[in-house]
């Protein structure tokens, strides 16, 4: 099981939106993110980077 840990604009632990994600969607200017035990996080911006092996993903986001 690949799970992720997910930042807003750079990788930095005071950048961390959350952790364990298994899914990622990317619709209309906006991501959701959804960890393991079904928490959502919805984050205006786009997809930056994505380390699938590394476990990090970073989003662009439009407000810091």
């Amino acid at each position: 099981m690949c799970l992720s840990t997910v930042y807003k604009n750079e990788k930095t632990p005071e950048n961390e939106i959350l952790k364990n994600v298994m899914t990622i969607t990317c619709e209309n200017g906006f991501v959701t993110l959804t960890d393991i035990l079904g928490r959502e996080a919805v984050v205006e911006g786009e997809l930056l980077r994505a380390d699938l092996t590394g476990g990090t993903v970073v989003l662009r986001t439009k407000a810091s």
